[in-house]
């Protein structure tokens, strides 16, 4: 790319995950009480569908919506699975598995300590979204890193 395409990109401020879910009310009551998210707006429709919602989890912000197939939009229970994984650095990855199993989570891969430096653990929420719990054993360099990776130890 050359230096005058990259100057006429626009210039990304922030990312925010749009979770589309089954039973958003729910969703929302789960990552409240499993991860320590804090509402921070619903928007709900008179029939009772929420129509948007924002939760901060640490310091990022999340939106979630309830499914509203009318216009494609569908949580991943709609299609068997999903395509994306949320990555959460957490202060002890064990417990939190053990909270999460306890209210309805699908335990993916127990806890494990991993050659990159990272104990992890990956879950399925009871709405269908994966997420990668993980917390740092070691500080690694990436240059060490890259080097277990390719060992086969990482």
């Amino acid at each position: 790319m050359s230096d005058n395409a990259a100057k006429s990109l626009p210039v990304i401020r922030d990312v925010y995950p749009y979770l589309c879910v089954r039973d958003a009310a729910a969703a929302i009551a789960f990552y409240i009480r499993i991860f320590g998210a804090e509402e921070v707006l619903r928007l709900t429709e008179p029939g009772g569908r929420i129509g948007h919602a924002e939760l901060k989890l640490g310091p990022l912000v999340i939106m979630l919506v309830d499914e509203h197939p009318e216009y494609g939009i569908r949580s991943p229970l709609a299609f068997g699975g999903t395509g994306t994984t949320l990555h959460l650095h957490v202060d002890d990855v064990d417990t939190l598995t053990a909270r999460a199993r306890e209210a309805g989570a699908t335990v993916l891969r127990e806890p494990e300590d991993f050659g990159h430096g990272e104990r992890q653990s990956r879950l399925r929420d009871p709405f269908g979204h994966e997420w990668l719990l993980g917390h740092e054993l070691e500080a690694i360099s990436p240059a060490e890193i890259k080097r277990r990776y390719e060992e086969g130890s990482g």
